[in-house]
């Protein structure tokens, strides 16, 4: 009902009321009157009552027209936002594996998004924009580590290839004298030969223990059951590196062992530390290792007399070296690497490693041993390890103890009738084989037959030598 209607019905029952009131006898003019005026007034309530509704349904129906036009157009822009992420979805779908294939040809993320960006083939929305970003960084990164991780494994192996080349050469040297039947055979030419193989071969396990650690291996080297002393554990790391005889050692006079499960660790990191130390140092000089027993670990120092660390270099050997940053393959040069791959071994037990200027000039690497992974030596035992004999044992290692008077030519080791010692597996120190039984005299040959099989013996050797590989094509 419109506002005019209302007002014509008032004026209506107005009227009549008012009619009603003079038509009525005089008596009763004023009951009329009385009941005219309280319907009107109820009439024209009631009116305005009914205004007021009508006025409220009409706005609620306007809201409510108002909300289903809102609602038709947010669908239809949900719609096109649809139809716009779907398409920049599938322009992700194509752009992640050419940004992959321009990664994979050294080109780095800024260089990739900025070409995307100009040929438009980034999402328009925001969101996914920024996921194609954190998608191409990543993949830029991880491909940097795969690349790092392969050159690293390259250099290793060209490494441990160069050496095995080396030896295989350094055995065809040594053995020729051996050939030749007329020749007599000492026994100190047959022992400097088996101890300069040995270090050959220990040096090259260095290398293969560092390849091991960098794979991420959790034990560069052989299990050891019981603890072993120090001392043992400093030549055996010694042993490893190829200038031992560079090496002088002053250590404390402590009975301390390292535990069995932390032995490979300290031998490999502290082998690291030498190698590093013999290496950058002048072949002239020493290498010493001395020792500090503290109340909370067993500190042993490596110094060098080689020129100092610049200030660059020292603070990148400490990050190298440091459990509290992440290690970054991507950062390491080959130079680097036996920091990283000491790192990695001595991080698992807490072998803590610092670098520092010496006090002769050099720098000072040190490697703390935390006594969670000390004990007390084993008591020797005579039956299962005796004491290698005077002849035998791995090469020297210079000692700082005062020494006494040498004179000009060096007496020589008694000769030892006792083989060479046997490692038993799980044993901490080396058995000594048993004695053989004096074997039976071989049967007398003719001057001819010997001539014969020595011949036939050099022929095959010097066939195989010639389909040997060039040794110098790894370098």
């Amino acid at each position: 009902m419109t506002l005019g209607r209302s007002v014509l019905v008032v004026v209506l029952v107005a009227a009549a009321s008012a009619a009603a009131v003079m038509l009525s006898s005089p008596p009763g003019r004023a009951a009329v009157a009385w009941c005219t005026a309280v319907s009107t007034v109820l009439v024209v309530a009631g009116l305005a009552e009914a205004q007021h509704r009508l006025r409220s349904v009409g706005r609620e129906r306007d809201e409510a027209w108002e909300r289903v036009r809102r609602a038709e157009f947010a669908q239809g822009r949900s719609e096109a936002d649809l139809r716009r992420l779907q398409d920049d979805i599938d322009r992700a779908a194509r752009v992640l594996p050419w940004a992959v294939d321009r990664l994979r040809e050294r080109a780095s993320s800024p260089t990739v998004l900025a070409r995307l960006g100009q040929e438009g083939l980034l999402p328009t929305h925001e969101t996914l924009r920024g996921v194609v970003h954190i998608t191409v960084h990543t993949l830029h990164q991880e491909h940097r580590r795969l690349t790092s991780a392969m050159v690293m494994v390259q250099g290793c192996g060209k490494r441990l290839h160069a050496a095995i080349t080396d030896h295989l050469q350094e055995i065809d040297e040594r053995k020729r004298p051996y050939w030749d039947t007329s020749a007599p055979i000492c026994r100190e030419d047959v022992r400097a030969d088996l101890e300069a193989l040995d270090a050959r071969v220990s040096s090259t396990g260095l290398l293969t223990q560092r390849l091991l650690a960098l794979c991420g291996a959790r034990r560069a080297g052989r299990p050891w059951a019981r603890p072993v002393a120090v001392e043992r554990v400093v030549r055996a790391a010694v042993g490893s590196c190829d200038h031992y005889r560079r090496v002088e050692l002053a250590l404390p006079q402590v009975p301390v062992a390292v535990a069995g499960p932390a032995v490979t660790a300290a031998i490999h990191a502290l082998g690291e530390l030498l190698d590093n130390a013999l290496r950058f140092s002048p072949p002239t000089t020493l290498v010493r290792v001395s020792g500090e027993d503290a109340v909370s670990a067993l500190v042993l120092h490596v110094d060098d007399s080689g020129l100092a660390m610049g200030e660059e270099t020292l603070r990148r050997a400490r990050e190298a070296v440091d459990f509290e940053q992440p290690l970054d393959i991507t950062r390491l040069s080959g130079s680097r690497l036996g920091l990283a791959a000491a790192r990695l071994s001595a991080e698992r037990f807490g072998l803590r490693i610092a670098f520092c200027r010496s006090a002769t000039g050099g720098t000072r690497a040190s490697i703390v041993l935390p006594r969670q992974w000390l004990t007390t030596p084993p008591a020797p035992s005579v039956s299962r390890a005796p004491a290698l004999p005077q002849g035998g044992g791995p090469p020297p290692v210079r000692e700082v103890s005062p020494p006494p008077h040498r004179s000009a030519a060096a007496p020589q080791p008694p000769q030892s009738t006792a083989r060479l010692p046997r490692r038993v597996p799980g044993a901490t120190r080396s058995r000594p084989a048993e004695q053989p039984a004096e074997p039976a005299p071989p049967p007398a040959r003719s001057p001819q037959e010997t001539g014969q099989r020595t011949t036939r013996f050099r022929q095959a050797t010097r066939a195989a030598r010639n389909h040997r590989p060039d040794p110098g094509g790894s370098r």
